[in-house]
């Protein structure tokens, strides 16, 4: 159990989401609405450009 927990937590994907997620909230003055914010509105963005890159 040991040695997965250890190759989960050192995951590429989960290392970097944790560091993505560490920079938003240093952004925001460590508030977590004003990253909830950031994060909601970057998400839609791709989405958005996503959805036209798809209709073109």
């Amino acid at each position: 159990m040991k040695r997965l927990t250890a190759q989960a937590i050192f995951h590429p994907f989960v290392a970097l989401s944790t560091l993505y997620l560490t920079e938003l909230l240093s952004r925001s003055d460590f508030g977590l609405s004003g990253t909830l914010f950031v994060l909601a509105t970057k998400s839609l963005s791709r989405i958005v450009n996503a959805l036209r890159s798809n209709t073109v």
